[in-house]
């Protein structure tokens, strides 16, 4: 008989010994009993006879992960705090019947590089990770497809990232106009059998190019020869959820495990990449327009100017897009009369206001109600609202220029990948004019008819209480403007309070990245290293209890507490938040602790982008 260490795939459960009078290899998927209910386990290794009593393995399966899959979900594991059969969900399995090296004729894309790309591309080749850092229209894209046409041709596969909504028409069009089928793409919003068909292709080898969000990392692609993290600043690369991976920090990971190249491309690349990695500047750009920099001491009002200036460009027969950090019509609600907020009843959040559905809205648990312009607390005073949102700027442009063209582009209208398409073929074809969203606009689409971009409400992202405040509106203002003037002159309108730092650095990203290193100093990544430890339930007195004799055992450890207690939003959907910040300028000693805590009723968040 011979017995195995198994991972119960998905399920938040340490590993389970079974037995077998088969020869099962390592990372073959089995069918086994739990609690009298059959549950899919992956053979880790074949153990020693245990001392207790074992079940016996059911049906071995046709599928099986990689020994890279293997090492990858060993680091998961490990390095952000989770059980091995957590990390293992994250992959898709191999089929016994994949081809392995199967022939394929020679890609010829007849992409010609400029000099200046040329050395670019020399020097990723000399790096097995590197940091392509080039401004907006700098020709990165060229340089990926000269690597993936490599790649291909070496009987090697690629894997290609991009933030979830960056998985645009534009990108994937270019790559099916350059590689035809040996494309597939893959992402959330996808159906069943749209997935489906995806893995039948990858498995008979007709995919040799995968593009997708961050999921596209753990499809069973063979022979990996280049990994592609493009936009790698991006903070959706970052899962918010267990276990709190960044894909960006996998691909590099990943591409050692398969001895395989790892790119990194921005305008604005992460301080951590441009810290840590061999990085090649690319200032080169081809867009044969300019732009000019107007900036207003307001902080976020759809005002005459900006109407006026609207109204020209459309009248040119261009087009604008209109920023905003906030979704719906406005973030918050309070009562002139006694300050009173809206609040979520099951989130300590604020909820949104969400006119066209007459509804205030919790943008953390879901949660809707019926609007009461009255206050609950002192049933006197009426709400006023603050913090503009995308809805009520559309709707106050609307009423200054009823005959435009208008499209919302945020979350709450764009909600699955055919929306996307059809909104961004209608601005493409110039059915709409004017296009006013969230980030989402800076997510690397294609607008070459666009000669105005206006930008609001940066101040709220550089007021935040994070130390990466300043980069994350940095780079937003720059990702915003360089959809603008890539094909005629353009005009970027900015309402800020704070003008002089967002002018300062306007065409010198690099002179901030530099800048920003040196105020950060050691407390502060990429210098030192953090983690977040996150407790939640919904009896707020033993989630504390528990938070605090965590914090008992760290304070018998060598990492430095930053500080513990409340989470900045202490309650979502009726559970109470607790978390610790951690510091330390070694990972291993950062883990070490962490580990060292025996009840682990805690998440770990291991390089956070977030605190709240």
């Amino acid at each position: 008989m011979n017995y195995y260490e198994i991972a119960i795939t998905g399920h938040n459960l340490g590993i389970l010994t079974f037995e077998s009078p088969l020869e099962i290899e390592e990372g073959r998927v089995v069918s086994i009993a739990v609690s009298r209910k059959q549950k899919s386990g992956v053979i880790l290794k074949k153990c020693e006879k245990p001392t207790f009593k074992t079940s016996e393995v059911g049906e071995i399966s046709d599928r099986y992960f990689s020994k890279e899959q293997m090492e990858l979900a060993r680091f998961v594991s490990s390095y952000y705090v989770c059980e091995f059969a957590i990390a293992m969900s994250l992959f898709e399995p191999f089929w016994d019947s994949s081809k392995v090296g199967r022939a394929h004729e020679a890609v010829k894309t007849d992409i010609c590089l400029s000099p200046k790309q040329l050395e670019a591309y020399e020097f990723i080749c000399k790096n097995q990770t590197s940091l392509l850092f080039g401004d907006t229209g700098s020709g990165k894209t060229e340089i990926y497809m000269r690597l993936l046409e490599d790649t291909i041709n070496n009987s090697k596969s690629v894997i290609f990232l991009m933030p979830e909504i960056s998985l645009t028409p534009q990108m994937l069009k270019r790559l099916k106009l350059k590689f035809g089928e040996k494309v597939g793409v893959w992402h959330s919003k996808q159906g069943k059998k749209a997935r489906e068909a995806t893995l039948q292709k990858i498995q008979d080898g007709t995919i040799r190019i995968v593009a997708g969000p961050r999921s596209a990392l753990f499809l069973p692609m063979q022979n990996i020869g280049l990994i592609v993290v493009d936009e790698e600043h991006d903070d959706s690369y970052k899962s918010n959820q267990s276990p709190r991976y960044n894909a960006k920090d996998m691909a590099i990971t990943y591409a050692k495990i398969c001895v395989a190249k790892c790119i990194l491309g921005s305008a604005t690349p992460s301080l951590p990449s441009y810290k840590n990695y061999p990085v090649f500047r690319l200032k080169e750009s081809f867009f044969e327009g300019s732009k000019e920099f107007v900036f207003v001491a307001k902080e976020t009002e759809i005002d005459a100017f900006i109407s006026k200036n609207i109204a020209q460009t459309v009248k040119q027969g261009s087009q604008a897009i209109v920023f905003l950090p906030t979704r719906a019509n406005f973030k918050y609600m309070v009562c002139k009369n006694c300050g009173n907020g809206i609040e979520c009843p099951f989130c300590s959040v604020s909820m949104s206001l969400h006119l066209n559905e007459s509804q205030m809205k919790c943008h953390y648990c879901g949660y809707a109600e019926k609007i009461d312009y009255k206050c609950s607390k002192c049933g006197q005073g009426e709400l006023g609202v603050f913090r503009m949102g995308t809805q009520e700027a559309v709707e106050k442009i609307s009423e200054s220029l009823p005959n435009i063209t208008i499209k919302k582009f945020d979350r709450d209208e764009i909600t699955t990948q055919t929306k996307l398409e059809a909104v961004l073929k209608e601005f493409e074809s110039g059915k709409i004019s004017v296009l006013v969203g969230t980030q989402m606009l800076s997510k690397g689409h294609d607008y070459h008819a666009v000669k105005l971009a206006v930008i609001l409400g940066l101040d709220s992202i550089l007021a935040q209480n994070d130390f990466r405040a300043r980069e994350r509106a940095l780079s937003l203002l720059v990702q915003i403007s360089g959809r603008a003037g890539r094909k005629e002159n353009a005009k970027v309108i900015v309402q800020t309070l704070n003008e002089q730092f967002f002018r300062s650095y306007i065409g010198d990203y690099e002179l901030f990245l530099k800048d920003e290193l040196q105020m950060r100093g050691e407390f502060y990544p990429p210098h030192t290293r953090m983690a977040r430890l996150l407790f939640s339930g919904k009896n707020r007195d033993r989630t504390n209890t528990d938070m605090m004799q965590a914090v008992k055992k760290l304070e018998s450890t060598d990492v430095e507490i930053v500080g513990y207690g409340e989470a900045a939003i202490n309650k979502i959907a009726e559970k109470h938040r607790f978390d610790i910040l951690l510091r330390d300028p070694s990972a291993k000693r950062l883990l070490g602790a962490i580990y060292a805590v025996d009840n682990k009723s805690f998440e770990v968040d291991m390089d956070p982008l977030s605190f709240s």
